[in-house]
């Protein structure tokens, strides 16, 4: 396969690294454009990929990932458009905010698929929602899904989808690190020296996530019954959680999140 990528900030990096990395493509089969001469220098000199112009990339690529900001898009769209070879490649975007019939209008007879990536992908631990453009086949998604899987989990899923899905896993992680700071001021609180009190909600983070990530792993509900034992710490402690409004805070952080991505696609 050869790859496209235009633009290569800090999303489209962590993609880049991700790929690279697992050898899902080979550097001297990846094109590039960014903005700045010396970002563009500083690429080709660090992962020996190649710049390439932005119009010549359709007749060269099989697949182009547009990652550029929401409002730099246009201009990106036409020149890809002016490509008599516009159609050969599947486009993938990973812009937050740009609807498929907009990307569609700009890219005639193109095939498009809209991804929404979260910044795991940085560790090979992403979460990837993907939803088809109306001329995506069915070859485009097991494509999609294959390469979002170099780096992390990916999930197809409609559209309509994609702005609850921005919410829960594009904003997610900065939720759980705000509930992962504020179990760590807690732990302070108790006396615990703020490194150590880090570490330790840090690691229990990460091992309940791989506990529950597992083949077979019970779900959420049974794996809290399973550890608050009956008169036990865990119980005191989730008779103080459950009394709480936290789960009408979680609801209200992600409705806030899901709405304002929904206002900026409409822009």
């Amino acid at each position: 396969m050869k790859l496209a990528m235009i633009g290569v900030g800090h999303m489209g990096g962590a993609i880049l690294k991700a790929i690279l990395s697992q050898q899902t493509v080979a550097p001297e089969k990846i094109l590039f454009s960014v903005a700045t001469e010396t970002h563009r220098d500083r690429l080709q000199a660090e992962f020996g990929i190649r710049p390439c112009a932005v119009s010549d990339m359709p007749a060269l690529a099989d697949v182009i990932i547009i990652g550029v900001r929401p409002a730099d898009a246009a201009p990106v769209l036409e020149k890809l458009a002016q490509s008599p070879e516009r159609s050969r490649p599947l486009y993938l975007s990973i812009m937050g905010g740009r609807r498929l019939e907009w990307l569609e209008e700009r890219l005639p007879n193109a095939r498009v698929i809209r991804i929404m990536p979260n910044l795991g992908v940085s560790v090979r631990q992403g979460m990837c929602a993907y939803a088809c453009g109306t001329r995506a086949t069915e070859d485009d998604a097991a494509r999609t899904q294959q390469l979002l899987e170099t780096f992390g989990t990916a999930l197809k899923l409609p559209e309509e989808n994609m702005d609850a899905v921005t919410a829960l896993s594009g904003s997610g992680p900065a939720f759980f690190a705000y509930a992962l700071q504020a179990m760590t001021k807690g732990g302070i609180a108790l006396g615990i020296e703020p490194a150590a009190a880090a570490t330790l909600a840090r690691q229990t983070l990460l091992g309940t996530a791989t506990v529950l990530s597992r083949p077979g792993a019970p779900d959420t509900e049974a794996f809290i019954r399973s550890v608050a034992t009956k008169g036990g710490t865990t119980a005191a402690g989730m008779q103080v959680l459950e009394a709480s409004a936290v789960n009408d805070a979680f609801a209200a952080t992600l409705n806030a999140a899901a709405k304002r991505s929904a206002e900026l696609s409409a822009l």
